[in-house]
């Protein structure tokens, strides 16, 4: 087995403020005078990969489809699909990976919809401290990742269909509001990173401390799987199909229009969380649509992708029962077109 440490520790002020502000109460959808409102769980803090989400709630788009939203703060993908499997909101920000865990352990979640046509994430260093050009360059390393990130599955098969042998790296789990500050003060070696998500943050605290971000995605050696995208579970769709239709309709309406116009789509997420910094959020924005799933339409899905998903979580061994592919996933309640 890979070593494995586990380590606890606390947020920044800034990020626990930020928790204070965005803690809100558990429930299933509730019905209002006009508008039915659900709860979407953003996996993590508010971030310009959730800029659909808010653009479609201030543009009106949602109430279109009768819909009012409540975008909620996360705690890592895992947990979040296994919060929507308990009930406690009906949409959310996950992957196919964490999806199959779910199912895996008895869970009745699926992905209706793609965000990121690719996987997202990679390894972050400082290149001032270190040079990674290939999975080989890992050797001897300290990688930091979320304790509830996909990461923490992914990263031992995908080392092994890169040639490393099992302890080549030594992986922290870690509180995610303390991977960025880890890698800055030189406490890890490489830290997990995303773009449309944590990159951007990567890069500011680098460059505040006079340092330089490099990264190895892990797309770029043998993983092409999906990244993130919309998330329910089993019983609102059979229970609530047109609810499903129209959630995605009109967040896929919002990330169309979120991509067209960036600089307005900062300023709706803004008026919402003003602590926000507005370059960060603009340039995740940005990468965000640069990863967008448009291949077949909006927010596609493709049944040879998803098995690439469980063949890597089968290799880990991580699955507790087999789980097919079409299990994981449905397309019929995606949208046609959503230009904006």
């Amino acid at each position: 087995m890979m070593k494995t440490l586990g380590v606890t520790a606390k947020a920044k002020a800034a990020a626990v403020l930020m928790t204070g502000l965005l803690l809100a109460g558990c429930g299933g959808a509730e019905e209002t005078t006009d508008l039915t409102k659900v709860r979407f769980n953003m996996a993590w803090l508010p971030q310009g990969s959730m800029a659909g989400v808010f653009v479609a709630e201030a543009k009106g788009f949602y109430a279109e489809e009768g819909l009012t939203v409540e975008a909620v703060r996360g705690f890592g993908g895992i947990r979040t699909v296994n919060e929507l499997d308990q009930g406690m909101f009906e949409f959310g920000y996950g992957d196919p990976m964490a999806v199959a865990l779910n199912r895996a352990n008895g869970g009745q979640t699926r992905m209706v919809g793609a965000i990121n046509g690719r996987w997202p994430a990679g390894a972050c260093f400082v290149q001032e401290r270190h040079s990674v050009a290939a999975p080989a360059d890992m050797k001897g390393l300290v990688f930091g990742g979320g304790q509830a990130s996909p990461v923490q599955a992914l990263l031992p098969a995908w080392l092994a269909r890169n040639g490393m042998e099992a302890g080549d790296v030594t992986i922290m789990q870690l509180d995610p509001a303390v991977v960025v500050a880890s890698l800055i003060e030189d406490k890890i070696d490489l830290g997990e990173c995303w773009l449309g998500n944590s990159i951007a943050l990567f890069q500011k605290r680098a460059g505040e401390a006079g340092l330089t971000i490099g990264w190895l995605p892990y797309a770029n050696f043998g993983l092409d799987i999906y990244g993130s995208g919309i998330v329910t579970s089993d019983r609102l769709i059979a229970d609530k199909p047109d609810v499903v239709r129209g959630f995605l309709r009109a967040t896929y309406r919002g990330y169309a229009y979120a991509f067209n116009h960036p600089d307005e789509a900062v300023t709706i997420m803004k008026e919402a969380h003003s602590l926000l910094d507005a370059a960060v959020t603009r340039q995740q924005i940005v990468e965000t649509g640069e990863l967008f799933a448009t291949e077949g339409g909006p927010g596609h899905i493709d049944a040879d992708r998803i098995q690439g998903t469980l063949d890597i979580l089968t290799e880990v061994g991580s699955l507790s029962a087999p789980i097919a592919a079409g299990d994981i996933y449905s397309t019929v309640f995606l949208p046609a077109d959503t230009a904006e």
